[in-house]
């Protein structure tokens, strides 16, 4: 079907929050999480205060972009946007609250979700705990730290004169090169994301159709979906639909505040990065003889179902290949359709939990007619995500003891160093339906250990149980012989530790608040 640009929205750009379909550019980032002290201080601040919009943000990438042709010389992106929790909605007389799409997990807050999630309970978390006080976040971007700081010193203090006051804040920063990019694994990090239609002018698309690529595609591999599934007011994916390309309904929000808004999950997940590592040589070595085999590295892939370059299991099935890496026209330019069996990717790695694409849930030779049928399904779930690592780098002391925290050769953790030492990733995503896009690929296959098919196991990565290990079928697998497929219970090595719902409105809504 070839693509009728004219047939996809024209987006708005100045109304759009940057962050929610073409992501602030970053190195560094704030969230701060705040309270609102003074409703009408505050939104008099609104009303003055530079927000960083999609169209913005256009034009910071195309001056990166430039810059790039130049020399390596980091270009200014200073980047505010701002969401609030459903107290904060109250706390603002947002007429109609409790009537927002989704409104049963944004009211009651990620917290009160934790059977669903699978979560560790609230008392054990150690940010962003429930607080009927905390009333929404400022997302403060840069290209450095001193970026950062001059954002908040220009556009949002004194607080007080403002009608805000801090609560919390999280802090994020892209690695160092050569790992840019990388999570604290060391795996490279957003690699897949959805593709959108809609249009930036007339006749100008926001993701062009790569050249040689197909018409219901912007990279190769980069599935163009209705950009409904992430801002409301326009059309979304039809998830009953013979095939993904087919539009699905305007994702029309109930009261007009919500237009041209979205939902933004918030989630800190801490990784126990020397741990991982350990583990994943401990797992190695115990394959018994006879089984397939694999080293840490290969076992580490499979895990996550991508090299640490990002080149994806299915197009580099034994070995790392930067040439399909992250940054590469192929990153993703593959499908899981021939490798049904999970012999080359197995069916709990990370990537395959977590966007499918073309898997059929327990079936191994689908028609066409059920991959299309899948595919439509699985596309009305995903999210924009837009995340970032946080804390320092791992010591050589870690590294050698395999303990987060170690302060010696030994291994001698100290409780202080360990919440020093905190590591991870400060996860977020924008969605128009929390409970049908974050929280079902969490609960429904990152958590299942029967997605997509019958033990397949957990994801190792991010998924959630209660039981103290996951089980990963399949691993090292290439071959069809059952017995060769050696099994593991892996211990988890990401710890949620605080999260919250939030909505990011429109520009033009946030000005109007009175």
């Amino acid at each position: 079907m070839a693509r009728d640009i004219a047939d996809e929205p024209l987006f708005p750009l100045d109304a759009i929050q940057g962050d929610i379909l073409a992501g602030l550019p970053k190195r560094h980032e704030h969230l701060m999480f705040f309270t609102i002290t003074d409703p009408a201080a505050f939104k008099a601040f609104l009303k003055s205060l530079h927000i960083t919009s999609m169209q913005d943000c256009i034009d910071d990438r195309a001056k990166i972009a430039a810059q790039k042709l130049i020399n390596a010389q980091l270009v200014p992106t200073p980047g505010l946007n701002l969401a609030f929790t459903f107290a904060g909605l109250d706390r603002l007389d947002v007429e109609d609250a409790a009537t927002m799409t989704g409104a049963d997990a944004f009211r009651e807050g990620m917290a009160s979700r934790q059977a669903i999630l699978q979560d560790p309970p609230s008392s054990e978390w150690t940010a962003l705990n429930p607080d009927p006080d905390l009333h929404g976040v400022f997302i403060v971007t840069g290209a450095s730290h001193a970026e950062v700081v001059d954002v908040m010193s220009l556009r949002l203090v004194p607080p007080a004169e403002n009608g805000w006051s801090l609560l919390h804040e999280e802090v994020g920063q892209v690695r160092p090169e050569p790992v840019v990019g990388h999570e604290h694994f060391g795996y490279a990090d957003g690699v897949s994301q959805p593709g959108l239609r809609g249009r930036i002018g007339h006749d100008t698309p926001f993701h062009p159709t790569a050249e040689g690529g197909k018409d219901n595609q912007a990279a190769l591999g980069q599935d163009l979906l209705w950009p409904g599934e992430f801002v409301f007011g326009f059309p979304g994916q039809n998830p009953n639909a013979p095939r993904f390309e087919v539009k699905g309904p305007v994702a029309e929000p109930p009261i007009p505040f919500m237009n041209h808004g979205a939902y933004l999950v918030i989630r800190r997940l801490a990784q126990f990065v020397p741990e991982f590592n350990a583990s994943v040589k401990t797992a190695s070595a115990a394959i018994p003889a006879g089984a397939d085999l694999a080293d840490p590295d290969l076992l580490g892939a499979q895990m996550v179902g991508r090299w640490k370059s990002g080149a994806a299991m299915i197009n580099a099935p034994r070995g790392d290949d930067r040439s399909v890496g992250d940054n590469t026209p192929r990153a993703n330019d593959f499908e899981f359709g021939e490798d049904r069996e999970g012999v080359v990717c197995p069916w709990a790695a990370h990537i395959r939990k977590a966007y499918p694409r073309d898997d059929v849930r327990h079936e191994l030779e689908p028609d066409e007619k059920a991959i299309g049928r899948a595919e439509a399904f699985t596309q009305s779930h995903r999210m924009m995500r837009r995340g970032i690592s946080f804390g320092p780098e791992v010591t050589e002391a870690e590294a050698l003891s395999g303990v987060s925290g170690a302060i010696d050769n030994a291994g001698t953790p100290d409780e202080d160093s360990k919440v020093r030492l905190s590591r991870g990733l400060l996860f977020k995503c924008y969605v128009t339906s929390i409970d049908d896009q974050f929280e079902f690929v969490q609960r429904s296959w990152c958590n299942a250990d029967d997605f997509s098919h019958p033990a397949s196991g957990i994801d190792p990565i991010i998924g959630q149980s209660a039981s103290v290990d996951r089980p990963f079928k399949g691993a090292a697998p290439f071959s069809l012989v059952e017995a060769n497929r050696p099994d593991f219970n892996l211990r988890s090595f990401v710890r949620m530790e605080g999260g919250e719902y939030f909505f990011a409105p429109s520009i033009l809504a946030l000005k109007e608040l009175s």
